[in-house]
Formats: C-alpha cells, structure tokens, sequence
C-alpha cells in the first residue's frame, strides 16, 4: 500500500512524496539534501510575523491587521507580498529589498486571469503595472484577491455583498 498525506489546502489525499497537489496546486515544504544547499532550509524555529516584518523595515500599526502574506513572483522576481487595509508591500527573496510599496489609494486596478499554475493577478497603480505569479494555491490567489478587493474599500463602506443592488 502506498503511503499518502492529506493537502493542508485542499484536503485531497495524495502520494507521500508528492511536491505538488495535484488537485490544487498547493506547494509542499520539500526536504532539502544534507549536503550542499543547508543555507536554504527554514530555521527550526519560525518567527512570528510582526517580527519578521520588523526585521526586514516595515512596524505595523497597533490597528494594521495582515490581511494576506505569502510567497509568489512579481514580474520575474520570486518573494514575499503582503497585504493591509494600509499597504501593499512585496519582498524581494529574503527580504531585504521591497520591489513594491503601494498604498491603496495608488492602486487602480486588479485583474486576475487564468487558472491554476497559469493564473495571475496583474496590478495597475500610479508607478506602472506588475504581474504576480506562483502562488501557493489558488485559494492563496483567491484569498490575495479578497484582501485587495478589501483593502480599496473605502473606510467604514460596508463589503461588496453587503451593499445595496445597483450601488458601486
């Protein structure tokens, strides 16, 4: 018999070694060798978010709730984008140069295409356009789309679903 794990995504059974999902495109962590490439691993210990952030420049405000964080590619360069009510921010790999930093207010339009390992989310603000690819997931994808929808909301607007027929 052979061994399967449960996507944490999708909740799909797939084979034990599987690197990918193949319901859902969810990303594994992958056990790196022994030798060689022992400066990529993960640290056994991960830090808290608010930290991380606080070590690559970025506080955030005592009421700036992370609305999303996680890994994907803007136009050719692989990192980390995070998403506030207050900013938009993307880390280039290790975090230590932001290839982004927007506010909502200088974002114009979000438009997401494709499916799967093609989609993509393509912003257009007041500095140019970016394409985001790679996600983890395409619920990462939808929640990132949620959480933008959320953070061009004007303050206090109730939600999209919550409004009145025929109002923007």
């Amino acid at each position: 018999m052979r061994e399967e794990k449960t996507c944490p995504d999708c909740a799909e059974l797939v084979l034990a070694q599987a690197r990918v999902c193949r319901y859902c495109g969810y990303r594994f962590a992958s056990v790196l060798p022994t030798r060689g490439l022992n400066w990529i691993r993960r640290p056994a210990e991960a830090k808290p978010l608010p930290v991380l952030l606080l070590e690559w420049g970025v506080e955030l405000a005592g009421d700036e709730e992370v609305a999303f964080f996680g890994l994907c590619t803007v136009d050719s360069d692989s990192g980390f984008l995070l998403v506030t009510h207050r900013r938009l921010v993307f880390f280039a790999q290790r975090g230590s140069r932001r290839l982004l930093d927007w506010t909502p207010e200088q974002l114009r339009d979000v438009e997401a295409d494709g499916r799967r390992r093609r989609a993509r989310l393509r912003l257009s603000g007041e500095q140019g356009s970016v394409t985001l690819r790679h996600f983890a997931s395409t619920a990462a994808l939808g929640q990132l789309v949620d959480a933008l929808a959320a953070a061009r909301r004007p303050p206090g607007s109730p939600p999209l679903s919550q409004r009145e027929p025929g109002t923007a």
